[in-house]
């Protein structure tokens, strides 16, 4: 993942690890960056696919 306001790329996991202490983190769908501390919603997976295709055709090939 990468974080949209201070753009530290992490893992899901250490998201998790940034959120164990609230009373919330069972039942929230949010990402906390473990950088700055900034939550967001995760990026559904078709948009990541999406996301991905149009920064290899950007880029002049086409990622699968």
């Amino acid at each position: 993942m990468k974080c949209s306001l201070c753009g530290y790329e992490f893992d899901i996991s250490e998201s998790s690890s940034a959120c164990s202490s609230c009373p919330m983190n069972k039942s929230c769908t949010l990402l906390r960056c473990p950088n700055c501390g900034y939550e967001f919603p995760k990026e559904p997976e078709w948009l990541e696919k999406l996301t991905k295709l149009f920064k290899g055709k950007k880029n002049g090939r086409i990622n699968s």
